[in-house]
C-alpha cells in the first residue's frame, strides 16, 4: 500500500501508550455507511489510498464490487456513487461466485508514459467448504489518473467496465512454485493457500499469505507486474519472513524504505482446531501485531509490537499508513466482521 503523507515533523498526537505501539484516542467515524449491504460493510478486507490525497479504495471479501472512499482528518467518508464492479456474474458461461476479496494496491505509473492502477486480489484459496470457486482466483485491474487516483473510465455497480483487467493464471504461478505448490489444493484449516495481502516495489507486484505458515515463517510471492494480465502464467520468486508460530500475513504495506506487515493467526478457527499450520497440534493465539521488513530478498522482519486493546480473535485486516515520520509511522488499522471496519488509529514507533 501507498503512503497518504510524508512528513519529517515530530509526533504531537494525544495517545495512550504501550510498548512499542501506541494507541491514539482519536475517535474515528465512518460516514455514510460502505455499500451495499450489511455483509459487504462488515467484511472490509483491504484497501490502499493513491499518494497525497487521492482516492482510496476499499474491497470486500462477501462481493464482487469495491468502492471508493476520502480520508479525512478523523474520518472516512466512503463515495456512495462511487461502487466499482469488478466482476460479473458469468464468465465464459460459467457462474461466478464471490471474490474473497484479501488485497488492494495503489501501483503509480513507473515512467512518463506509463499508467498507474488499482490493483485487487483474491484469496486464491479454497472455500471454508473446500470448494473450488473461479472467483476466487482472480486478480484484478484498472487505470487510474496519477495524482487523483480516479479511474479514467466510467463504471457503475450494475455492469463490469471493459477498462477492468482480469487474469486467472496467478493460480497456475501458484501451482508452478515450489514453495506453495503442495499447499495450493489444501483446504483452509490444512495449511491451504490463502492470499491476504499485496503491495508494490520496482515494478514487482508482491503478494503477502496468512497461509501457507512453515517453520514459523509466512511466505510473500514475488512477480513481475509487466508479466501479468498476458495469456501465460507470470514467473515467480518467494521471500521467507519468519513471524513467529501460527502467524501470517493480514496486510501488506509499502512505507519509503520498505513495508509493514500487519500480522496475525494464520489458522481459522472456523475449522478444525486440531491442525495448526498442517501439524496435527492445538493452534497458539498471537496477538496482532506490525512487523517492518525492508523487501530486499534475505533480510528478516523486525518485530515492531503488538497492537495495544486487540484480542487475538479480532480479524484485523487492512492497515493504511497516514504518516511518516523519522521516529513512527501513524496507520489506521480496519477489521473484518466489523461495521464499516470499525477504524482504529495507532503510532507505531520504528
Amino acid at each position: 500500500m501507498r503512503f497518504l503523507i510524508l512528513s519529517l515533523l515530530a509526533l504531537t498526537w494525544h495517545t495512550h501508550a504501550s510498548a512499542e505501539i501506541v494507541r491514539s484516542n482519536t475517535k474515528w467515524k465512518v460516514k455514510p455507511d460502505f455499500e451495499k449491504s450489511s455483509a459487504a460493510r462488515e467484511s472490509i478486507s483491504g484497501a490502499d489510498c493513491a499518494p497525497g490525497n487521492g482516492l482510496c479504495l476499499a474491497a470486500n471479501d462477501e462481493k464482487n464490487y469495491a468502492q471508493f472512499f476520502k480520508i479525512g482528518k478523523d474520518s472516512l467518508a466512503p463515495d456512495k456513487k462511487g461502487v466499482l464492479r469488478l466482476l460479473p456474474k458469468k464468465v465464459d458461461g460459467q457462474k461466478m461466485d464471490e471474490i474473497d476479496a484479501e488485497g488492494v494496491v495503489f501501483v503509480p505509473a513507473q515512467g512518463a508514459k506509463e499508467q498507474s492502477y488499482f490493483y485487487v486480489t483474491g484469496s486464491h484459496g479454497l472455500s471454508r467448504s473446500g470448494e473450488f470457486q473461479p472467483s476466487r482466483y482472480t486478480l484484478f485491474r484498472f487505470p487510474v489518473k496519477e495524482g487523483s487516483g480516479k479511474p479514467t473510465f466510467k463504471f457503475s455497480d450494475k455492469k463490469v467496465a471493459p477498462e477492468i483487467e482480469r487474469t486467472f493464471l496467478l493460480a497456475e504461478t501458484i501451482k508452478a512454485n515450489p514453495d506453495l505448490a503442495p499447499y495450493a489444493d489444501q483446504t483452509l484449516d490444512r495449511n491451504g493457500v490463502t492470499i491476504e495481502g499485496i503491495s508494490e516495489m520496482d515494478g514487482d507486484i508482491l503478494l503477502g499469505f496468512r497461509r501457507p505458515c512453515l517453520d514459523e515463517q509466512a511466505l510473500i510471492l514475488r512477480v513481475p507486474a509487466d508479466e501479468l494480465f498476458r495469456d501465460t502464467p507470470p514467473s515467480s520468486t518467494v521471500d521467507k519472513v519468519r513471524l513467529g508460530d501460527n502467524v501470517g500475513i493480514r496486510d501488506l504495506t509499502r512505507v519509503e524504505d520498505g513495508f509493514l506487515i500487519l500480522a496475525g493467526r494464520s489458522d481459522d478457527r472456523r475449522g478444525s482446531e486440531d491442525y495448526t499450520c498442517g501439524e496435527k497440534r492445538k493452534p497458539p493465539s498471537p496477538l496482532p501485531s506490525v512487523w517492518f521488513w525492508s523487501g530486499k530478498s534475505g533480510d528478516q522482519a523486525k518485530p515492531l509490537g503488538t497492537l495495544p486493546g486487540v484480542k487475538a480473535t479480532a480479524s484485523a485486516e487492512t492497515l493504511l499508513l497516514l504518516e511518516d515520520t523519522i521516529n513512527a509511522y501513524r496507520v489506521l488499522v480496519l477489521f473484518d466482521g466489523e461495521k464499516n471496519g470499525k477504524p482504529v488509529e495507532f503510532i507505531v514507533r520504528r
